[in-house]
C-alpha cells in the first residue's frame, strides 16, 4: 500500500507534457492535409507556367519553347511540389530528419532539372545547325564539342549533387573530414585504379577539340563502314550500314588508324573499273556513262569522266569516275552505274568484256 500511495503522489506531481511528441501536438490529419495541399499548389503552379509557355509557342513557335516543354515538364512536376512541401515543413514541428530528406530531394530534382535543360539546349543547337537533314563540317565540329562538354557537365553536376547531399548530413561530414586526412594515399590508389578512365577522359578532350572524328562522320574501321552516332566520355558508337552498333573505346582512335571519308567535306568521288578489249568503242561508252549519271538523282553534277587507266597485251582498263554528296550516295551510285553499264555492254557489245 505504501508503494501504491507513492506512485499516486508521483503521478500527481509530474508534468507529462514534456514527453509529448510532435505527432501528439498535431494530428496526422493536419500533416497529410498540409502535404497534399503543397503537392496540389506545386502542380497547379507548374501547370500554369507550362500552359503559358505552350500558348506562347502556339502563337510564335520556336525550337527553344518546344524543347523546354519536352524536356522540363516531368522534372518540374516533382520540383514545385517538393519546394512547397519544404516551405510547409517550416510551419510544422518536425524533427531535422524530415528536413534533411526534403533537402536531399530538392538537390536531386534540381540537378535533374539542370541536366534536362542541357539536353534541351543541345537539341536547340542541333536543329539550328541542321540543313536538309545533314550537317556541314564546321557544324559537326560544334556538335561534337557540344556533346562532349554536355557529357562532362552532367558528370560534374551528378558529382556535386552527391557531395552536397553528403555534406548536408552532419554524421557523414565528420566521416568525410577523417577521410580527408588520408587523402594522399586515397588519391594515389584512386589514380592507379582509374588510369584507363583518366586516359579516356584526356583522349575525349583531344577528340572533342582536334576532332579526327566528329558526329555524323562516315568512317571505315576494322573493315566496317558506318556513321559516328555518339561520342561519350569513354567510348564512341559507330552505326554500321546494316544498323549494327560498333562500340569502341576512345583510346582506340589514338592507337589505331582508320579511314574518315568525311573529315573535311562530305562530297566524295566514286569509281568503277571495266576491263575490255581493244576493239571496244570508248567514246560510245563515255556517252552512255553521262546519260546514266544525268538520269540518276544521286549524282551531284560535279564530276563525271571515263578514262583509260591501264593497258596490257589483250585488254584495256577503263575507269569511270563520278561524284555524290556523301558516302552512302556514292556507294549506291557505284552499284547503279555498274548495273546499267553491264546491261549496255550485254545489249550492244556482248563480246567487248575481257
Amino acid at each position: 500500500f505504501k508503494l501504491k500511495n507513492v506512485a499516486i503522489d508521483l503521478s500527481k506531481n509530474m508534468d507529462f507534457s514534456q514527453f509529448k511528441t510532435p505527432f501528439e501536438l498535431e494530428s496526422w490529419f493536419t500533416y497529410i492535409l498540409v502535404i497534399l495541399g503543397s503537392i496540389l499548389f506545386g502542380l497547379l503552379l507548374q501547370w500554369i507556367i507550362f500552359l503559358i509557355i505552350k500558348i506562347s509557342n502556339r502563337r510564335k513557335p520556336t525550337v527553344l519553347k518546344a524543347q523546354l516543354l519536352k524536356h522540363l515538364k516531368i522534372p518540374s512536376q516533382f520540383l514545385f511540389p517538393i519546394l512547397f512541401i519544404f516551405s510547409a515543413f517550416s510551419f510544422l514541428n518536425l524533427n531535422s530528419f524530415w528536413h534533411k530528406c526534403i533537402e536531399s530531394l530538392i538537390i536531386i530534382n534540381f540537378s535533374w532539372l539542370i541536366i534536362a535543360s542541357l539536353n534541351a539546349i543541345e537539341e536547340v543547337v542541333k536543329q539550328k545547325f541542321t540543313i536538309n537533314d545533314s550537317h556541314k563540317v564546321k557544324e559537326r565540329k560544334v556538335l561534337t564539342q557540344l556533346r562532349f562538354m554536355k557529357n562532362l557537365t552532367v558528370v560534374i553536376i551528378i558529382t556535386l549533387a552527391i557531395a552536397a547531399i553528403l555534406w548536408n548530413i552532419s554524421s557523414v561530414r565528420k566521416v568525410g573530414t577523417t577521410i580527408l586526412t588520408s587523402a594522399g594515399v586515397i588519391g594515389i590508389i584512386a589514380g592507379v585504379a582509374a588510369q584507363k578512365s583518366i586516359a579516356n577522359l584526356i583522349t575525349g578532350f583531344q577528340i572533342a577539340f582536334t576532332q579526327p572524328i566528329k558526329i555524323d562522320d562516315e568512317v571505315m574501321i576494322e573493315g566496317e563502314f558506318g556513321t559516328v552516332e555518339d561520342i561519350t566520355l569513354t567510348y564512341v558508337v559507330i552505326k554500321t550500314w546494316d544498323w549494327r552498333r560498333l562500340v569502341l573505346p576512345l583510346n582506340y582512335f589514338n592507337d589505331n588508324y582508320f579511314v574518315n571519308w568525311t573529315f573535311s567535306s562530305q562530297e566524295l568521288i566514286g569509281s568503277v573499273f571495266f576491263h575490255v578489249d581493244y576493239m571496244f568503242p570508248i567514246s560510245d561508252f563515255r556517252k552512255k556513262l553521262l546519260a546514266i549519271l544525268k538520269s540518276n538523282k544521286l549524282w551531284d553534277h560535279n564530276v563525271a569522266d571515263l578514262l583509260v587507266t591501264n593497258l596490257d597485251k589483250t585488254t584495256m582498263e577503263l575507269r569511270a569516275t563520278f561524284s555524290a554528296k556523301n558516302a552512302s550516295d556514292i556507294w549506291n551510285l557505284r552499284c547503279n552505274v555498274r548495273e546499267e553499264m553491264i546491261n549496255y555492254i550485254q545489249k550492244n557489245q556482248g563480246n567487248g568484256l575481257s
